[in-house]
């Protein structure tokens, strides 16, 4: 069933024609995340593909293979928060980590290195909590939103309901952001690679 944010969403910033979720199925991606992803999520991804919210909030491609695609980004991102908690203070970097019971499971970033993910939590995926990791600010509770409902909130300025930032408390964010999609394509990581 259509979280109906997403239509909302919809109606506000189209979708692009043809979204880029790159060369592997679904499947392939469960298999390299070691678990399935939530429904919301895929729908979502499904409907507009990589890309880049507000000029801020960024998807990369689930089934790009290597290090742009959503499955090595995320794994990084997993990386440097598990050095953190070992090397820093826990009561920092609470959060378990993927794939610990109720671990962060990052799948987006921000463009000044904050990360948008799920708390695994249980064996069903369509239940996990979103969960932001600020990189300014301390860690927040799960979020009480679906995905779609996160993105419309920062399209429309909402941020206290999300526990993103606002735009003047990050120092090195832009004053103000656009309710906007900048869709990726093949070619914005086949130059890098």
């Amino acid at each position: 069933m259509t979280d109906p944010a997403l239509t909302t969403l919809t109606d506000l910033v189209p979708p692009p024609a043809s979204p880029y979720l790159g060369e592997n199925g679904w499947e392939a991606v469960f298999k390299e995340m070691g678990t399935r992803l939530p429904s919301g999520y895929m729908e979502f991804i499904e409907r507009y593909g990589a890309g880049a919210w507000a000029g801020w909030l960024r998807f990369p491609p689930p089934g790009r293979s290597g290090r742009h695609g959503m499955p090595e980004t995320s794994a990084r991102a997993r990386d440097g928060y598990r050095l953190l908690r070992e090397d820093d203070d826990e009561d920092e970097f609470p959060l378990p980590v993927w794939p610990e019971p109720g671990g962060l499971l990052p799948f987006a970033d921000t463009a000044h290195g904050d990360h948008l993910g799920w708390l695994a939590e249980g064996d069903d995926p369509d239940r996990w909590p979103l969960v932001f990791w600020p990189r300014h600010n301390d860690q927040g509770p799960p979020l009480t939103c679906t995905l779609a409902e996160a993105v419309y909130a920062l399209l429309i300025g909402d941020h206290e309901k999300l526990g993103f930032p606002p735009p003047e408390a990050d120092p090195d964010a832009p004053q103000e952001r656009s309710p906007d999609f900048e869709p990726f394509t093949a070619a914005r990581y086949d130059h890098h690679e």
